[in-house]
């Protein structure tokens, strides 16, 4: 599972690589490319809510090169930069908060209960697993392990909203993709949890070296 990740991440970021560089000389920057995602994830909340899910996918597919690509065009351009760094990842939080909220809504509005609490599992669950590597990383541990991280997340939403009325294990494709990956979310934010309690804990017993 891992190494599928990694075949999947190295080939992507090869790509955003060529295209960023394109984008970078017709001068569009970083920035543009993180707000205009967050903008597209706006346009989508009243979609998803009316429940037009393949024209939301369609919207997030969009919104998600965005996001793929403003890192690409950051370091083809002027650089990364730590402030460009801060709001790309809170536009993340933003983002992913529209869309759950969208569907939590929609859920309800369709008296579709147990999927309106697993979306709210879901985010909870989302948020942990990005704040187990931000406060990690703020220690000085490495936790980027885990499938289940956002761009998975957003590829298992739009797989869910391309399909949604698609019934092949008796529930709408879209529900089935909830369900799961509340549960490979839910492992994910344990497992990082683990995973840097281990590190943090082995680096508390090395023995401090003589001055």
């Amino acid at each position: 599972m891992a190494s599928l990740k990694e075949k999947w991440t190295v080939g992507a970021r090869r790509l955003f690589a060529r295209l960023g560089a394109v984008l970078a000389g017709w001068h569009i920057t970083a920035d543009m490319l993180t707000l205009s995602g967050l903008a597209l994830h706006a346009i989508a909340v009243p979609v998803v809510v009316l429940g037009h899910f393949t024209s939301a996918a369609i919207i997030l597919i969009v919104a998600a090169l965005c996001d793929g690509l403003d890192g690409a065009v950051a370091r083809a351009g002027a650089g990364t930069t730590t402030a460009g760094a801060f709001l790309d990842s809170s536009t993340d939080r933003v983002s992913e908060m529209l869309i759950s909220g969208a569907l939590v809504i929609y859920m309800a509005l369709h008296d579709r209960w147990y999927e309106a609490v697993a979306m709210l599992i879901l985010f909870g669950a989302a948020q942990m697993v990005s704040y187990a590597r931000a406060r990690a990383e703020a220690l000085g541990a490495e936790c980027r392990v885990g499938f289940m991280s956002r761009p998975e997340r957003v590829v298992g939403l739009i797989l869910g909203f391309l399909f949604a009325g698609w019934t092949p294990f008796g529930v709408s494709f879209l529900t089935f993709m909830i369900y799961l990956m509340v549960v490979l979310t839910l492992a994910t934010a344990v497992y990082r949890i683990l995973y840097v309690m281990r590190q943090l804990r082995a680096a508390e017993q090395e023995p401090s070296s003589p001055e």
